[in-house]
């Protein structure tokens, strides 16, 4: 083999070596961003489970007793039965609007919201996004809303 030959196995080598330094971090990159979107989309789908839940549950428990629509005790015992692991842990999650329950005009319905709180309940939520590279966890909201209807 001769020097010249040599000298360029070394150059594609040195070639793919910095190649390699600029792409990883980028494909790197774009894994972890399509990792933490598909994750929001899974809180979200959590988020809309629960609040879907709560509002059943104030529906039913308004068949029997429609005090429930004046008595936050009577709801916040209704959100403490909606639980869903590492997405819902704690009642603070789930709100309701001034004008969540429609009683007087048709149609009647309750509407509820949950949102993520990451780090908070019993047990805490994790955090997200996790790591917090671009340090934007406090302007990301997760929440869903969901309307029963009562009958």
């Amino acid at each position: 083999m001769s020097p010249r030959q040599r000298h360029c196995k070394g150059g594609v080598l040195a070639e793919a070596v910095l190649s390699m330094c600029i792409f990883v971090p980028f494909i790197v990159f774009i894994v972890w961003g399509v990792l933490e979107v598909a994750y929001a989309y899974v809180i979200g789908m959590n988020m809309t489970e629960a609040a879907q839940l709560a509002a059943r549950a104030l529906s039913d428990e308004y068949l029997k007793n429609p005090a429930i629509a004046t008595s936050p005790q009577k709801q916040q015992a209704i959100f403490s039965r909606v639980r869903i692991p590492m997405m819902v842990s704690s009642n603070d999650q789930f709100s309701l609007s001034a004008d969540a329950w429609v009683t007087t005009k048709l149609p009647r319905s309750v509407t509820v919201c949950c949102t993520f709180l990451p780090g908070e309940g019993d047990p805490p939520l994790p955090l997200f996004p996790n790591p917090d590279i671009l340090n934007c966890r406090k302007q990301i909201t997760i929440s869903s809303s969901s309307t029963s209807p009562l009958y």
